[in-house]
């Protein structure tokens, strides 16, 4: 094989290889709990954090075992950080706002923050008992 087809098999190895890794999902930012998330999840497998929140404050938001300041801390997530969310639940009344976020822990199940410091970016629906 001549120098001039090898460079151009590795030329057009070299490309198909890139355009796949394009088109390839690519791992999306950290989640709260500093985890990579896929990209895209398959639609056939149905998510149970479907709608999301922006963390609003200064500091940390912390997710507790019960919709009450009073409850376990089970983790926290940083101000500005995108969470999933479930679902709303009513609560302890937190500076005039009384709703929950159902959200995801560290280690599997879940934990509640308080809504009055994130901003639901989509409607967020009661939670089913």
């Amino acid at each position: 094989m001549s120098i001039r087809k090898a460079a151009a098999a590795l030329v057009a190895t070299a490309a198909l290889t890139l355009g796949a890794l394009a088109t390839t999902p690519s791992l999306a930012a950290a989640d709260s709990e500093g985890r990579k998330a896929e990209a895209a999840a398959p639609a056939a497998e149905a998510n149970p954090y479907p709608y999301r929140g922006k963390v609003l404050g200064n500091s940390v938001v912390y997710k507790r075992a019960e919709p009450t300041t009073r409850s376990d801390i089970l983790g926290w997530a940083d101000s500005g950080t995108i969470v999933r969310i479930q679902c709303k639940v009513i609560g302890q009344n937190v500076l005039g706002n009384d709703r929950w976020y159902r959200v995801p822990v560290r280690g599997g199940g879940y934990g509640y923050m308080s809504a009055r410091y994130v901003l639901n970016l989509d409607q967020i629906p009661f939670c089913r008992r």
